[in-house]
């Protein structure tokens, strides 16, 4: 981390792809800065990466209405050229939807921050078996919501039998 970090001072030629979005009551200037690995490090330095050619710099300027900015920065490696920079950013941001929408569900569907099972690995247990329960009922479709499915799956065997496929 410390080392791709630190090739981000500007001895390196690099490529750049700027976001700006406005939502949810803030603006985000996204800075995508990509270099080459082979210019940065030597062959033998990252044969563990195999495939390594991009390091990729993501920093995030957030602005409230309220005037207030926030940085972030984050890093990646990447198998992308670093030529393809506007990709590079496109999947990240997708990753990161992905991520969004999963923690979104756990959070509306089964209230999960509101769960008190703190001892040992009751959090860790339960997390896996609702990932496991939206897993199902999200592989198939009908009208209903994934709340009402949930709620059929648990009064109607049937239903629950058609969902697990048995």
């Amino acid at each position: 981390y410390e080392d791709v970090r630190d090739c981000f001072t500007g001895q390196y030629r690099c490529h750049r792809h700027e976001t700006l979005e406005k939502d949810h009551g803030r603006i985000e200037k996204r800075t995508y800065t990509t270099l080459p690995a082979s210019e940065v490090f030597e062959q033998g330095e990252y044969r563990q990466w195999q495939g390594l050619r991009s390091l990729i710099q993501v920093e995030r300027e957030i602005s409230s209405l309220e005037g207030e900015t926030r940085i972030d920065k984050q890093y990646y490696i990447s198998s992308l050229p670093p030529e393809d920079c506007q990709l590079i950013g496109q999947y990240i941001r997708g990753h990161w939807g992905i991520e969004n929408r999963l923690h979104w569900h756990l959070d509306v569907t089964f209230r999960e921050d509101a769960c008190r099972a703190r001892k040992d690995y009751s959090a860790t247990n339960l997390n896996t078996l609702r990932k496991f329960a939206l897993a199902i009922v999200s592989g198939h479709k009908d009208k209903l919501s994934l709340r009402k499915r949930l709620f059929k799956a648990a009064l109607n065997m049937d239903y629950l039998k058609k969902l697990l496929k048995i």
